[in-house]
């Protein structure tokens, strides 16, 4: 009884650990879940500068598009690393910085002010 016992807490303890495993987001999908970031800056930024005037088309072109061109920088270093077995933590750290940025300025400076 005490065998079967430790035997069920053993294929309890496995498949416990075999299902948080399973939970464990990889660097592969941790880049492309970054890259949809990206790529939803991205349009916000051409829907609201599609209405804008010129002067915010102006001044978004200054401020915010060399953000989301790093971003796309940064993005790319990362998928590089992905693929030569350099470590990617910096690239990740890089990235929550930029994608911050990114969407603070969405918030800030184009919420509300694309059409006057």
């Amino acid at each position: 009884m005490r065998q079967r016992n430790r035997l069920i807490a053993v294929i309890i303890a496995l498949a416990f650990m075999v299902g948080c495993a399973g939970t464990q987001i990889s660097n592969q999908e941790k880049y492309y879940n970054a890259l949809g970031v990206w790529y939803d800056c991205g349009m916000q930024f051409k829907r609201y500068y599609q209405i804008a005037d010129p002067e915010l088309q102006q001044q978004w072109d200054e401020e915010f598009r060399p953000l989301l061109l790093k971003a796309k920088d940064v993005l790319n270093i990362w998928y590089v690393h992905l693929y030569d077995n350099e470590p990617t933590s910096g690239d990740m750290e890089n990235w929550k910085q930029i994608k911050n940025d990114l969407l603070f300025y969405i918030a800030t400076q184009m919420q509300g002010k694309e059409a006057a």
